[in-house]
């Protein structure tokens, strides 16, 4: 018998990526049509044409099948700050990240909001996840994992040590205007807001937030210093 040669190591991830968007987008248009609690895992794992014991492996529970950008809103978290621009403080990474996008996650800007489906689409989606006990709880758990991202992220960038309780309080103040910024797009979107005034809530909040939280802590939150040239890549 020949012997199938295994996928190369990039496409076996694209792979694995796009089951688990799959199994994501299959879940959802459940949750969406009859409500978080209604749904089971059974239902899930039929919907999407996979196992029970598949969606497990790629997701740890059932709220994590619908937040599942978790990982990606914390990994542009912590590029927003470390990846900042020369003479940008760490507020202002942070910052340009709360207002140039409309999901925190470095991913889709506000143009969702520009188109009528997307939009209800969009409006869908958080009915649903603040209709949820058990959604809202996990949103409360992913802040506190948010918390400590960011105080590991202000303790390098800082060379602070993370039980600093500058350091802890500044992040702590950071995930709270996340969270309020979350607020106040969801309270927008579900009113029925247009567009141009979502964006306007939510780009004035953070920028008043983000500004008192750089005026409170005008010692953690210096410009980055440009590069040496020795030190580019």
């Amino acid at each position: 018998m020949p012997v199938i040669p295994p996928l190369p190591p990039g496409l076996r991830e694209r792979q694995k990526q796009e089951r688990r968007r799959a199994i994501s987008d299959a879940a959802t248009a459940l949750f969406l049509e009859r409500g978080f609690d209604a749904v089971t895992m059974a239902e899930v794992a039929e919907a999407a044409g996979v196992s029970i014991k598949t969606i497990f492996n790629y997701f740890g529970s059932k709220e994590e099948l619908f937040l599942d950008r978790e990982a990606e809103a914390r990994e542009a978290t912590v590029a927003a700050i470390t990846d900042r621009p020369a003479g940008a403080t760490i507020t202002d990474g942070l910052l340009a990240l709360l207002v140039d996008h409309r999901v925190p996650s470095g991913g889709e800007g506000w143009e969702v909001l520009d188109d009528a489906r997307r939009r209800e689409g969009f409006r869908a989606f958080l009915t649903t996840w603040h209709e949820s006990t058990a959604l809202r709880a996990r949103h409360l758990l992913v802040q506190e994992r948010l918390a400590d991202t960011l105080v590991a992220t202000l303790s390098d960038e800082l060379g602070m040590a993370p039980e600093d309780v500058r350091i802890r309080a500044m992040a702590m103040m950071l995930v709270a205007v996340m969270h309020e910024r979350h607020r106040v797009m969801a309270e927008a979107v579900l009113e029925g807001a247009p567009a141009a005034e979502v964006k306007r809530r939510v780009r004035e909040f953070s920028q008043e937030a983000v500004g008192r939280v750089a005026a409170a802590f005008p010692d953690l939150d210096p410009p980055r210093l440009p590069q040496a040239d020795g030190d580019r890549v």
